[in-house]
């Protein structure tokens, strides 16, 4: 009898552990310790590919035509100076830029430009040279042959102006600066993988409200109405070289 009861206590022990077991397990899956491991999503071999040839680093040097938006007004509609119009309003552009690519979309640097232009009409010579340094935010897209991408780019900066102008035997000087913002999209493609070709179009914004007039022995400011003010807006094309990291 005894041993009959031992017998009967060490099954309902052993089914007792059996079931406490699978209650824990049960227990365990409920409070999401056990869970099946997650697998990273597979990348396209195209993703792969795109993420692999894009630079951190991006720089350029470029040149090309610029040409001034303003207005003529009424005095600049004559055929007599049609000629020196059109001079002071198309020029050279030329300068450079350096952006870093923390994301592979997006990116940040700054921006350098040098727009001059010269026009003669009788007596009067004008010498105009505006800059702009700005920084810029840039957007970049990959093209199929992965070799081409697409920046497309927002500056905002300071802008310097100059203009040497003579007037028969008077010659002075007009000087000012303001802020200016523009825009531009280029075409960067791939020659290797350290350099690249640009295409680049631009475009920027900005006027003058005060004007320093300097002569050899005198200078004046100048303010100037809306009217009056000396307009910057310009649009340039321009083809580089970059160099890529």
């Amino acid at each position: 009898m005894i041993r009959a009861w031992a017998v009967f206590m060490l099954i309902t022990l052993a089914a007792a552990g059996r079931v406490n077991a699978q209650s824990g397990e049960v227990e365990w899956a409920k409070d999401g310790s056990h869970r099946e491991p997650e697998h990273p999503k597979p990348v396209s071999k195209e993703q792969q590919a795109s993420q692999s040839i894009l630079p951190k680093w991006s720089a350029s040097l470029d040149g090309g035509y610029g040409y001034r938006l303003f207005r003529t007004g009424k005095v600049f509609t004559t055929a007599a100076n049609q000629r020196y119009i059109k001079d002071f309003r198309s020029g050279i552009a030329f300068g450079g830029n350096v952006a870093y690519f923390p994301w592979p979309r997006f990116g940040f640097g700054v921006r350098y430009e040098r727009y001059q232009s010269k026009a003669t009409w009788n007596d009067l010579t004008e010498d105009v040279t505006i800059q702009h340094l700005s920084g810029l935010l840039t957007h970049r897209s990959v093209l199929k042959n992965q070799r081409t991408f697409v920046l497309t780019s927002l500056m905002v900066g300071y802008q310097p102006y100059q203009n040497k102008t003579s007037v028969g035997a008077e010659q002075f000087t007009l000087n000012g600066k303001t802020a200016g913002w523009g825009v531009s999209v280029g075409l960067q493609h791939r020659l290797g993988e350290k350099f690249a070709f640009n295409v680049t179009g631009s475009a920027m914004m900005g006027a003058i409200y005060r004007l320093q007039r300097k002569t050899e022995i005198s200078s004046a400011t100048l303010h100037l109405s809306k009217d009056n003010s000396v307009d910057l807006s310009r649009f340039s094309l321009t083809v580089g070289l970059g160099f890529l990291k």
